[in-house]
């Protein structure tokens, strides 16, 4: 190397050296966010900033059923936005809404869960009641507790998934993650440390909305059911479509699960959780309806009903504090 080439390397390896912790200091300083995908728009939240909570709507007919129908106006959409917001280039992990997703449990053959359940179930191809084929499908498989093996599965088409992962490409921040709605919510309602395989242990969670109701079953840490019911649009005491629809879904479990003595029967807890307005219209009633039964407030750690119980799993699933 010639002497007055010297200057021009040490120059060279300074820009890169510069570039490389202008980079670094961009990854470690980066605000994480983590949204919530609906039909009608985002929700999301700064992870670690109080009170910066997001909603933002999208245009009419952009994305239905969970897949988004105009990818490049979405993006500069959530692009916009997070300039807007300050958050250009932030870390951004998102979960699918619940209707994109089916979930199913699974049991393992010789009682043990393998190493990649995804793979071991695309070699067995087994039939599993989702509207699409195991090669149209992402997978995404949860261990849970108790004997037999079994999982928590929720597929998502490949075409749906792929779509936000473009979505969130164009939006120009450095993604992370897709999870699917349900593997979010099993964080919250059953965190890791918490999955015992109690068999006397029932836990229902409701969400009372006016549009809708969702109510999930938990039975000895595994998941049992999902109903989507009517909406709670009374202002003074529960729907009455409601209330039969919550009365239908406790028969049928009480029936599937088999008649029991009055001592043995499971342990319960209720915990509901909505706009607070929907909540204590319908506290009452609720409490009436059943029986010696306390119903539970529960609230994510943001206020705004289920969308933050999502996100909340979600910022656990993602290990950001």
């Amino acid at each position: 190397m010639n002497v007055e080439e010297i200057p021009a390397k040490l120059k060279e390896t300074f820009d890169a050296a510069r570039l490389g912790l202008a980079d670094f200091r961009t990854q470690v300083l980066a605000k994480r966010v983590v949204l919530a995908i609906h039909d009608g728009g985002l929700q999301g939240a700064v992870v670690g900033a109080k009170g910066e909570l997001i909603d933002v709507p999208l245009p009419p007919g952009t994305c239905r059923q969970g897949q988004p129908q105009e990818i490049e106006a979405i993006g500069d959409l959530i692009g916009d936005l997070l300039l807007e917001l300050n958050l250009a280039g932030a870390k951004v992990s998102a979960c699918l809404p619940l209707q994109a997703c089916h979930w199913r449990v699974v049991s393992w053959p010789h009682g043990q869960m393998p190493e990649s359940g995804s793979t071991e179930l695309r070699l067995l191809a087994p039939d599993l009641g989702i509207p699409w084929t195991l090669s149209d499908v992402y997978l995404a498989v949860e261990p849970l507790p108790g004997t037999p093996a079994r999982s928590l599965l929720v597929a998502a088409p490949r075409r749906l998934v792929d779509g936000w992962v473009e979505v969130f490409e164009l939006a120009g921040v450095q993604f992370q993650r897709l999870l699917p709605a349900q593997v979010c919510e099993w964080q919250m309602l059953a965190p890791a440390g918490t999955r015992t395989a109690d068999e006397d242990q029932e836990r229902w969670f409701l969400e009372l909305k006016r549009d809708y109701a969702r109510l999930w079953l938990l039975a000895a840490g595994v998941p049992c059911a999902d109903w989507t019911l009517p909406g709670q649009r009374r202002r003074d005491g529960l729907d009455p479509q409601l209330e039969e629809a919550l009365l239908r879904c406790r028969r049928f479990w009480r029936q599937h699960r088999g008649d029991q003595p009055r001592g043995d029967q499971p342990q319960t807890s209720w915990c509901l959780y909505g706009p607070e307005e929907s909540i204590t219209a319908a506290e009452a009633d609720l409490q009436r309806l059943l029986g010696p039964l306390v119903p539970e407030r529960w609230q994510p750690p943001q206020p705004g009903g289920l969308a933050d119980l999502r996100l909340a799993g979600l910022k656990l699933c993602m290990g950001w504090q």
